[in-house]
């Protein structure tokens, strides 16, 4: 066993987990496969204030040759390395169990229970240790490991990406299920840490890169009784045609945004165009804005990008460059708001990498140790009470989690009704499990409303654009004058400072900035936007471990907590793997990105990509180690040694010549970190593959020999849909929910991404609430008889009792 300290993190003494022993171990995974949901956990609980020991295997998957992920996820962290082929090193995670608050814990069975490495035992070894573990998946279709590539292709996510050549599956380089399983397993871990302080025990929590997967895709995955135009655009169509990315002169990308009040008729006015006769919604949706679009390419092809962003620059309609994943952390924004930090690291010299994502602080610290009782009094969440005055996708999902967790949520909107009602499935997206109170923050009387609520409260968030919640009257000095002991929690588009603080922000612009939707298009090709919501989902999930860190922290005696994350932090955190080496302000820094896609949107290398068979389908192959590239070299030797079935073969490769395998190297090639050509050995296996047989016998051929390999499902939104939805083992373990939701009928959503114990989880509402559903009671609690109700509705503060049906949505 050996011990490597990786570089300093900034030090979090009084952060709220300080004193908190974390031990992080993972083995027989790949950070490629799986590396944010491995390392995600610690990563975050570090940047809380915990000692972080991560133990990971001095044996490391080929795929992982030349990845240096760990410089960004590892920083901070005391490192331990162990065989893990050797019963040690089950031995040396028990022994810092022992001494530990959280253990999470990732790997197959044989390395984890087998080794005696399951809750039970390390229960009885540490009662009040909080073991987290992430769990291989497996359906009714069986057992899928800890690659997301694997699981991505048996669901139909690939042929849910718009293919540069359409019609074909393209690989995901965004790790949604990773990313998704790595930050419900923090709030795993932090959920039961609030529950600690209550009853003394620790607990357990469970996920998988199947659960990730559905966590950060709420947006896309849903079904509903009678459809809608909104919910037959997300889930049943792959959403709006026009990405608004376009390229400039210079070859670079920039990405448009219209989503503020009067920004695309601003926009159309400042290029000349003409009108739009049904606004910025109705264009997208209906296609009509593929055409403005064609001649928007034309115009933006003219002059170079800085030139068309510098002429944007306050405007009300958005623009942000396209960049590759990396690049943002020299951004002087971003630098700013200390979402890029630099540090001496022993291999690079001066590097500079992703910064804190969520700050918890103190709001008062004389105020600590004050008698304050504890929120909740039961499992998990129950007890505490959460003020939702957020909006749009980032915001309601951070309060949903909460809710799943035994919160009782109250959402505030407005007596019109939020402003996505009418998108629903974004609406359903985050708002699950929560009740419902309409009022309108500018009426006579709305402000008494509000500081009862507040003073009621002990979690009030929001996601509003800096300055609004002033204007409007829930901003942090106005919810302390009421109670100086809540959890205010502001998940802002671009950070409450800084250049860009009081821009309009969103997913698209997002993913921009970080460089997914740029790394997703491949080697040299235009980006490739992902219509998911995935940064916003994620986002959520940060805040709602930025309020869990902050509510901790209250129920040890630390008083009122301020919790800020951004959905600028949760962009870049998905693609976190990437930093600078060298200074940063250098004219073009020097990015260290980890593996590219090639410009076909394949994959990665002959290791880790998607190959098409001779029948036309496709199969995801992932070779793990050099044990496995040899029996994959076996295997399909045999195979094209076995004459093709009848009509099995292509004409275009009927006839042929049997490939050769020859020039396959002995140990798998590892994995592309630059554009350029493809390996050799992609080329050989791509022509073994096309000369004859099926994606699905090629695929039973190299499973029944040991080769992780996954035929890819071609579906569309409904096919992928049905997949996640309809599988009878995530049934019976709750990843599908289902529930009446007024007009739309019988509705079913994806499942909360967490199995909690020992206790059952606290029970929850399963449905989506109406416009003003809980008005009257929750008013009524707050201290609001039938006669101050009736006159806050007749001032228009809420809407008139009982709300006509017609309106509840």
């Amino acid at each position: 066993m050996t011990t490597e300290p990786q570089a300093p993190t900034i030090p979090a003494p009084h952060g709220p987990l300080a004193g908190v022993r974390v031990v992080e171990a993972a083995f027989g995974t790949s950070v490629v496969g799986a590396g944010l949901a491995t390392s995600l956990p610690g990563a975050l609980l570090r940047d809380f204030g915990a000692e972080v020991t991560r133990v990971r295997s001095t044996t490391r998957s080929t795929l992982d040759t030349g990845i240096e992920f760990d410089h960004v996820w590892d920083r901070g962290k005391r490192v331990v390395e162990v065989d893990d082929a050797d019963p040690a090193a089950a031995a040396a995670v028990t022994e810092l169990a022992r001494g530990a608050d959280v253990l999470f814990l990732a790997g197959p069975h044989e390395a984890i229970e087998r080794q005696g490495l399951d809750y039970p035992a390390l229960a009885l070894l540490n009662p009040r240790l909080v073991v987290v573990r992430l769990r291989p998946g497996h359906t009714a279709r069986g057992a899928v490991g800890d690659l997301e590539l694997l699981l991505d292709a048996r669901l139909g996510l690939l042929t849910q990406i718009r293919h540069h050549q359409p019609g074909r599956p393209a690989f995901p380089d965004l790790t949604v299920a990773s990313a998704g399983a790595g930050l419900a397993a923090t709030v795993g871990a932090l959920a039961g840490l609030y529950e600690r302080v209550g009853t003394g025990r620790g607990g357990w929590a469970e996920t998988s890169l199947a659960d990730g997967l559905r966590a950060l895709l709420p947006m896309i995955i849903g079904r509903v009784e009678h459809p809608s135009p909104t919910t037959t655009l997300l889930w049943r169509d792959q959403g709006p045609k026009e990405s608004l990315a376009y390229r400039c002169a210079d070859g670079e990308y920039l990405q448009l945004w219209f989503g503020a009040k009067g920004a695309y008729e601003a926009f159309l006015a400042h290029l000349g165009e003409p009108p739009s006769e049904r606004g910025y919604n109705a264009d997208l949706m209906s296609g009509a804005m593929v055409e403005r679009g064609a001649r928007w390419a034309a115009a933006f092809a003219r002059r170079p990008r800085a030139e068309w962003l510098a002429e944007f620059a306050g405007h009300n309609f958005r623009c942000e460059p396209v960049l590759r994943p990396g690049e943002a952390l020299a951004d002087p924004h971003v630098r700013q708001t200390g979402l890029s930090v630099t540090h001496d690291d022993p291999d690079h010299g001066a590097v500079t990498v992703l910064g804190p994502i969520a700050r918890v602080t103190a709001s008062d610290p004389a105020r600590a140790g004050g008698t304050r009782p504890p929120a909740g009094d039961g499992r998990l969440l129950s007890g505490v009470r959460v003020l939702d005055l957020s909006a749009y996708l980032a915001g309601p999902v951070a309060t949903a989690v909460l809710a799943e967790l035994g919160a009782d949520v109250v959402k505030v909107e407005p007596v019109t009704g939020d402003v996505h009602r009418t998108m629903e499935p974004m609406f359903a997206a985050g708002q699950r499990g929560k009740r419902a109170v309409a009022l309108d923050l500018k009426a006579p009387g709305a402000d008494r409303v509000l500081a009862a609520l507040f003073a009621g409260s002990d979690v009030v968030h929001h996601n509003s654009r800096v300055g609004l919640a002033e204007r409007l009257g829930y901003d942090e000095a106005t919810v302390r004058a009421a109670n100086p002991d809540a959890v205010y929690c502001h998940a802002s588009g671009f950070g409450a400072t800084g250049p860009r603080a009081k821009l309009p922000a969103n997913d698209h612009l997002m993913q921009a900035l970080s460089g997914v939707e740029g790394a997703q298009g491949g080697a040299g090709q235009p980006p490739t936007f992902l219509v998911w919501g995935a940064i916003d989902s994620a986002s959520g999930w940060v805040a709602a471990c930025g309020i869990l860190a902050g509510l901790y922290a209250r129920r040890r005696g630390g008083g009122g907590q301020s919790v800020a994350t951004s959905l600028l932090g949760a962009g870049l955190m998905l693609k976190s793997g990437a930093f600078l080496a060298g200074d940063p302000s250098a004219a073009a820094p020097h990015v260290i990105s980890g593996p590219v896609l090639d410009a076909e949107q394949t994959g990665y290398g002959a290791a880790y990509r998607l190959y098409q068979a001779a029948d036309g389908g496709w199969l995801a192959l992932a070779v793990p180690d050099a044990a496995a590239w040899r029996r994959l070299r076996d295997a399909v030797q045999a195979g094209l040694a076995v004459a093709p079935a009848p009509g099995s073969a292509r004409p275009a490769t009927a006839g042929r010549p049997v490939p050769s395998l020859a020039g396959l190297p002995a140990e798998p090639p590892p994995l592309r970190t630059a554009p350029g050509d493809r390996q050799p050995a992609e080329e050989i296996l791509e022509a073994a593959f096309a000369a004859g047989g099926t994606a699905a016998g090629w695929v039973a051929r190299l499973r029944a020999a040991g080769v992780p390999a996954e035929l890819v499902a071609e579906v569309d939104r409904s096919g992928f849909i049905a997949n996640v939805l309809d599988d009878p083992v995530d049934r019976e373990i709750g990843r599908t929910v289902a529930f009446a939701w007024g007009a739309r009928g019988r509705t079913e959503q994806p499942g909360f991404a967490l199995r909690l114990g020992p206790a059952p989880r606290p029970a929850v509402r399963v449905a989506i609430p109406g416009l003003g559903e809980h008005t009257a009671e929750v008013l009524a609690a707050a201290g609001f008889d039938a006669d101050a109700q009736a006159t806050l509705a007749d001032a228009g503060a809420i809407p008139p009792s009982p709300l006509p049906a017609a309106a509840r949505g």
